[in-house]
């Protein structure tokens, strides 16, 4: 999950960004398990939610972000013109392209907690298989 100030003025910036992400993840990344953004009454706020099975998708999910909107790890320029953020919760532990983008953000300074070690559990989308 993670937290994220709109800059002011561009909140409809940031529906067509959105807008546009979530068509390349709907097509081309269908094994992510939730992949939500959820705002504040005024627009100045949003947080996401995204759930991936297992660090493989994540992987995956990392590559089609970085094929349609040209996001690297350390380089955010593109979402960083439209917003700032806040904090961000890690549940597991991200590898690869996730870490070095999360290590990135650690390192200006960005919030993070979260819970490394699986206990358990499940997800209707494990009846898929």
């Amino acid at each position: 999950m993670s937290t994220w100030r709109i800059k002011d003025g561009k909140i409809a910036e940031y529906r067509r960004f959105y807008a546009q992400l979530l068509n390349a993840i709907r097509e081309l990344d269908r094994d992510v398990v939730a992949f939500f953004a959820f705002g504040n009454s005024d627009g100045t706020e949003i947080t996401n939610v995204h759930v991936f099975p297992d660090a493989p998708t994540l992987e995956r999910h990392m590559a089609v972000i970085r094929e349609k909107t040209g996001l690297l790890p350390g380089e955010l320029t593109s979402v960083l013109e439209l917003m700032e953020p806040l904090g961000v919760q890690v549940y597991g532990a991200p590898g690869g392209q996730a870490a070095a983008m999360d290590q990135g953000m650690k390192d200006d300074g960005v919030p993070f907690t979260g819970k490394e070690r699986y206990l358990g559990g499940f997800s209707l989308a494990d009846r898929r298989s």
